[in-house]
């Protein structure tokens, strides 16, 4: 290997390293103190790194956030709601659209750093919140889309159920992290969840008769 080579191979594993540590103490800071607490400074000191190079590799904190979201964030995906494809297209309408809402459900409640960016989002709007919702309006369109798929020559109405799924998930979840008692339920009790379980399916059940 030439001199050359050796140098820029070098230099590729420098920069590697360096846009790891940055995304790295992107996400530490996001989920220790949500969007509203982030800022060039408290990244690049995280990081240990200039704050050019923050400039220089991703074009500021939006393009940072970018890269985080696209590597380490956990919003569930259309194969995620779906779950196993096989048995999922052997259900019936209703049990699909329930599977797909108790997945939804589950993964917020798995990955609370989710719905605090969302709540970020709503209360604290930053040119970094504009990247988050970009990303987390994309669970809803994936919902909608996947219900307008089995529509069955209804897809309004199953936009519209999933619309409030959506809002009544998000909702909850945010709640649960910060003021969990609600309509007489604990979000920290499973039984509240077991109820909310419930209502998937006393939901889905009348909506669709």
């Amino acid at each position: 290997m030439s001199q050359v080579t050796e140098k820029t191979t070098s230099r590729s594993r420098n920069r590697e390293a360096t846009e790891q540590k940055l995304i790295d103490a992107c996400g530490a800071i996001l989920l220790s103190k949500g969007p509203e607490g982030i800022g060039v400074n408290n990244v690049v000191e995280e990081a240990g790194v200039g704050k050019q190079l923050l400039y220089r590799y991703f074009d500021g904190l939006p393009g940072l956030v970018s890269a985080w979201l696209e590597q380490r964030a956990n919003w569930p995906t259309a194969a995620d709601l779906v779950g196993d494809r096989d048995s999922f297209d052997a259900l019936s309408l209703k049990d699909k659209i329930k599977r797909i809402q108790r997945n939804y459900l589950a993964a917020l409640r798995e990955h609370p750093e989710i719905t605090r960016l969302m709540a970020s989002e709503i209360l604290h709007p930053t040119a970094v919140t504009q990247v988050l919702e970009s990303a987390s309006d994309k669970i809803g369109r994936e919902l909608a889309s996947i219900l307008q798929d089995l529509g069955e020559g209804d897809q309004q109405r199953m936009v519209d159920l999933s619309m409030v799924f959506y809002c009544m998930f998000s909702y909850l979840t945010m709640r649960a992290q910060t003021s969990p008692l609600v309509f007489g339920m604990d979000l920290n009790d499973d039984n509240s969840w077991a109820r909310i379980d419930r209502l998937i399916d006393n939901l889905v059940d009348s909506y669709l008769d």
